[in-house]
């Protein structure tokens, strides 16, 4: 995938060659310019296709063919300055457009924008690169060069015979925690954003079960009858399994006490430790493995029940022990906290996916007062964002929700979805966040999956065209004009905060990660600095960099990639 982007620069050198003649005649040559920002994939035939023109004084557009046959034009719709980015900002619109092929934007003024497809296939290959990453990085396994290509590498972190911190409550022992995925950029792994990232996409699987079947992603397991998407959860999912104490509660991470060095896998060898546990851990565990328990029924029925059981454990030790929270690092320990000490969100969701694979009315009765109360919380959705998860799944095809409860839950999203589309209208990029901080690509993707299951609840277009104009941003309609998603697009991060990506020798990073995206905050500036570098702005839809020092803007996190695997579930669906 890292090379994929070739084919598109020669498509591009090829069309200026043909295209310059032609604007020489009308005293325009064509000058490609990343002012216009488009998604760098394409747009599906029948969808929305807008594009965002920046800084630059043009008031019409034509799309041409790679036969540079002009084959639709129109006016641009001028919106004004952006306060978020500092940009004098205009909307071209080509929806009514529905030919297939390549082409590029050429406005009046001579600029002409990098080519795009218009066709249903366009995420085709993002689709499964997007899910891959998470096999690139697999813990305690060989990633084989037949599956992974040159980003093959040995095995790494074996996690035997892991000795317990102080702050699991134990004073001594051992636990044997192979497998999972690294967390992000470091080599950790964290049952709290494990689970959000899971459920999202055990989420997708339940509306969406033929996406990525057995074969489709070409991993270790392909070929056993099994979607290749359940098998890639089911590594992580085993892991989490391992994590859960006897009494039922879960231990919170497995990192070293300081984040390693930029290094291949198998070179860190800093002793790991099981670190901590918490309430937050347990309901986390409590949800996964109760949708678990449902993916796997059919496949797996003993590994379902194992699922199950350990969901329902966690769920009673989370009841008994509300309040065992692990709001900080102990001192000792220097890597990701993902500390939480606000839990109803937790609980929701727990008992959300409880009672809908158990209808035992404990859980029942944990959700009953909140079936409306969905909400839209801005970062961090390993905090923020679980309990929609819950709300997702009881709107979804397994739900033993009455039709007047899931009335309730559906109202309230699209209360919700509502209030967002209020404010995709009011921001010239056309999109539902204005509120750029750590990890805003993922607030991007969390508000399209709302977007996405308004869709479903309502079968209103405005939310699907919503939706699909909220993926064109991460695709490069964006105020840095970069593509986020590694490997695609014709300007995509190339220095990702991401150990194996900058210790492995090779020059593009892994494919298929969506990165952090812009922050305002720039926590990272001085780090960044240090090195040499500096933010190309500071305006909040601009605040990003591509470099390595950047861990508040360009590293990738599974967090972020389990939304946008959602999204391309849901757009394979619907248009392929």
């Amino acid at each position: 995938m890292k090379n994929g982007n070739m084919k598109f620069f020669y498509f591009l050198f090829i069309a200026l060659m043909g295209w310059s003649a032609c604007g020489s005649e009308t005293g325009n040559t064509p000058k490609l310019s990343e002012n216009i920002r488009i998604n760098q994939l394409g747009y599906f035939t029948s969808g929305p296709k807008v594009f965002v023109v920046a800084d630059l004084q043009a008031t019409s557009f034509e799309v041409l063919d790679t036969a540079n046959n002009v084959v639709f034009e129109d006016q641009l719709a001028q919106k004004g300055t952006w306060d978020k980015s500092g940009e004098v900002i205009a909307i071209g619109d080509f929806s009514k457009l529905t030919r297939e092929g390549n082409f590029v934007i050429r406005l009046e003024t001579g600029e002409v924008s990098y080519p795009f497809a218009i066709g249903n296939d366009i995420y085709s290959e993002l689709s499964k690169a997007a899910v891959k990453s998470y096999y690139l990085h697999r813990i305690s396994m060989p990633i084989e060069e037949q599956y992974a290509g040159i980003y093959h590498r040995p095995v790494g972190h074996k996690d035997i015979k892991i000795p317990f911190h102080l702050s699991t409550g134990k004073i001594s022992g051992f636990l044997d925690t192979p497998g999972g995925w690294y967390d992000a950029g470091d080599y950790g792994k964290y049952i709290i954003n494990a689970g959000v990232s899971v459920g999202m996409m055990l989420a997708m699987h339940e509306q969406y079960p033929d996406a990525y079947p057995d074969g489709s992603l070409h991993t270790t397991e392909s070929g056993n009858g099994v979607s290749d998407l359940l098998d890639e959860l089911r590594y992580e999912i085993e892991w989490m399994l391992t994590m859960q104490d006897d009494d039922g509660g879960v231990f919170v991470k497995v990192t070293t006490f300081e984040f390693g060095g930029m290094v291949m896998p198998e070179v860190d060898t800093a002793q790991r430790y099981v670190i901590g546990k918490s309430t937050a851990a347990a309901l986390h565990l409590a949800a996964v493995g109760a949708m678990a328990a449902r993916a796997y029924a059919t496949s797996d029925d003993a590994f379902a029940q194992k699922c199950q059981q350990a969901a329902i454990k966690a769920w009673q030790w989370a009841v008994q022990n509300p309040e065992v929270y692990y709001d900080k690092n102990p001192d000792d320990v220097k890597t990701g906290a993902y500390n939480d000490v606000i839990l109803d969100e937790e609980f929701f969701w727990a008992a959300a996916e409880l009672y809908i694979t158990t209808e035992a009315s404990e859980y029942f009765e944990n959700i009953q007062l909140k079936l409306g109360d969905i909400a839209f919380r801005l970062e961090e959705n390993w905090r923020n964002y679980v309990d929609n998860i819950g709300y997702y799944s009881l709107l979804g095809p397994a739900s033993p929700l009455t039709t007047e409860q899931k009335k309730l839950v559906a109202d309230g999203l699209l209360h919700l979805a509502q209030q967002l589309a209020e404010k995709h209208r009011s921001i010239p990029y056309q999109i539902p966040v204005d509120h750029f901080v750590w990890g805003s690509n993922s607030d991007v993707l969390d508000a399209a999956m709302i977007f996405a299951n308004a869709y479903e609840v309502s079968k209103d277009q405005m939310y699907m065209d919503m939706a699909v104009e909220s993926f064109d941003y991460i695709m490069g309609k964006n105020a840095t004009a970069y593509s986020f998603v590694t490997g695609f697009g014709e300007k995509s991060p190339m220095h990702i905060h991401h150990r194996p990506s900058e210790a492995d020798g090779i020059v593009a990073p892994y494919p298929g990660f969506v990165v952090g995206g812009p922050n305002v905050h720039m926590q990272d500036k001085v780090f960044v600095e240090s090195n040499g570098q500096s933010y190309p702005s500071a305006l909040p839809a601009k605040a990003y960099i591509d470099a390595v020092p950047s861990f508040a803007s360009n590293e990738v996190c599974i967090n972020w990639n389990a939304p946008a695997v959602y999204m391309l579930g849901f757009f394979d669906h619907h248009f392929h």
